[in-house]
């Protein structure tokens, strides 16, 4: 400041201090008013004006279309703080890549929005107040898989929303990404790609309910049983876990494909407190991921993605199909799983009788309940190889009285006789105390126990076996003439 006097330098001195202050002044003005507008916003935002992710840094990326609404996207390489405005363009990149890597046409608009954790909560709160998944819970505890629980619990929303990432909300096709989380992880990144691998199934199936043009829902094209459940939901996740495992570049490795199932069976899964430690419930909760990432490899195998998207418009109605997947130069069963009959039994049974359950158990669940009280895993899960069909039913009289009629049909006679002799195991070790063998009360056919803790019959004619549990033995002694 050559040239100038004390008295101008003290001047220049403090009209710099006197700007430095006024912007100062203004960058706070910008930052409230930010945060304010932010508040009032429609769209659940993160704290603070940015959301931490990574942009993806896979090669070949499409510049990102405009979004309607901030997005978040995840990469394995380095970890960026970005806006919500920036992270949904890489969102948008992310599923084009995507698209082409499944081979189905990207997903041209769809919102993202950041819920907080505790949206995402209540988002799932409400989603399954809708489809209440917990009624499968009853069958479960009937069949000995998990503890009877009455009421039945509600899933536990919060500890979910605490494992997720993203989700895909199929009621206006949104992706949620979660706010207020640190740097993404390259796990976030597979999470989000499973989301988006949803989208995609969306888009390309019409799955959802705002499917246009309209479609026949996926559901609709098999009967409405807890194993056709089981087994439409493999085939979608199984595809999401393939879909994302080829992402990755690890479909080859069977490790990482189980890591990657259970990664998203933990994100999507509905659990429940009092089954935090229940294997066999643990079992159910992956069956459509993992199992279902084997059943959808073993197509792709076969035909590529064309074999995939043509098992949406024939989808497996029951989870033999998902065991058993049609490799190379097999032939698929064509048929439907039998129904064997099981009668009316109101009028044997008595007043206050009624019919509360009828359901398929299938394949799977038939393979655990087997396994909970066999000593050989491997004897059980040959025990239920071949079956094709069942019918179970569940009676009560409002007292607490169960009646359980279950008829079981088989490939062939020996497959029958297999499963008839594990179950004679099974029998004395379901209830406690056990039920002792007993004589068959007037002179009818089959095996009968009997016990403190209820009656149980077993018989098989053919390639079908009959099971009956009840609360005495002259209640199932009474059922039993009136069964086919």
């Amino acid at each position: 400041m050559r040239g100038f006097t004390p008295r101008q330098r003290l001047i220049l001195t403090l009209m710099a201090t006197a700007v430095v202050v006024v912007f100062g002044l203004f960058g706070y003005v910008v930052v409230t008013t930010t945060r304010q507008m932010a508040a009032l916003s429609p769209l659940p935002s993160p704290q603070g004006p940015t959301s931490p992710v990574a942009s993806p840094t896979t090669p070949g990326t499409v510049p990102p279309e405009p979004s309607a609404s901030p997005t978040v996207a995840p990469t394995p390489t380095r970890a960026v703080p970005l806006s919500q405005i920036q992270s949904a363009r890489a969102v948008h990149e992310v599923a084009r890549i995507l698209a082409r890597v499944r081979d189905l046409p990207p997903v041209e608009q769809f919102p993202v929005s950041f819920p907080s954790e505790r949206e995402i909560a209540l988002y799932l709160l409400q989603r399954y107040g809708d489809i209440r998944p917990q009624e499968a819970l009853a069958l479960y505890g009937l069949l000995g898989l998990t503890p009877r629980l009455n009421p039945l619990p509600l899933p536990d929303v919060t500890g979910q929303a605490a494992r997720v990432f993203s989700l895909y909300a199929p009621a206006g096709r949104q992706i949620l990404l979660v706010a207020g989380r640190g740097p993404a992880t390259p796990d976030d990144e597979l999470a989000l790609v499973h989301t988006l691998a949803h989208a995609l199934q969306d888009n390309g199936f019409g799955l959802g309910p705002d499917a246009e043009p309209p479609r026949v829902p996926l559901a609709a094209a098999c009967r409405p049983t807890t194993d056709a459940a089981l087994a439409l939901r493999a085939l979608l996740e199984g595809d999401a876990v393939l879909t994302t495992a080829r992402y990755a570049g690890v479909d080859a490795d069977p490790q990482e494909l189980d890591r990657l199932a259970d990664l998203a069976t933990g994100a999507e899964e509905p659990a429940y407190a009092p089954l935090a430690n229940v294997s066999t419930f643990e079992a159910i909760r992956r069956f459509p991921y993992r199992e279902g990432a084997r059943f959808v490899a073993a197509i792709f195998a076969d035909g590529g993605w064309d074999a995939v998207n043509r098992a949406y418009a024939a989808p497996p109605c029951s989870t033999r199909e998902v065991l058993h997947p049609c490799g190379a130069g097999c032939q698929p069963a064509l048929h439907p799983p039998l129904e064997p009959a099981v009668p009316d039994l109101a009028p044997v049974l008595g007043k206050g009788w009624s019919l509360t359950r009828r359901d398929t158990v299938g394949e799977f669940l038939v393979g655990l309940h087997l396994a909970a009280y066999l000593d050989d895993d491997e004897a059980a899960r040959r025990a239920a190889d071949g079956w094709a069909g069942d019918t179970f039913t569940l009676w009560t009289d409002g007292t607490g009285r169960e009646v359980i009629v279950w008829r079981l049909a088989w490939e062939s006679r020996e497959e029958a006789v297999e499963f008839e002799r594990a179950y004679t195991l099974l029998v004395p070790r379901f209830r406690t105390p056990p039920p002792i063998a007993t004589d068959p009360p007037l002179g009818l056919k089959g095996r009968f126990w009997s016990g403190p803790a209820g009656a149980a019959y077993l018989y098989r004619t053919g390639r079908v076996v009959t099971v009956v549990w009840g609360p005495d033995l002259e209640t199932v002694a009474a059922v039993v003439p009136g069964l086919p």
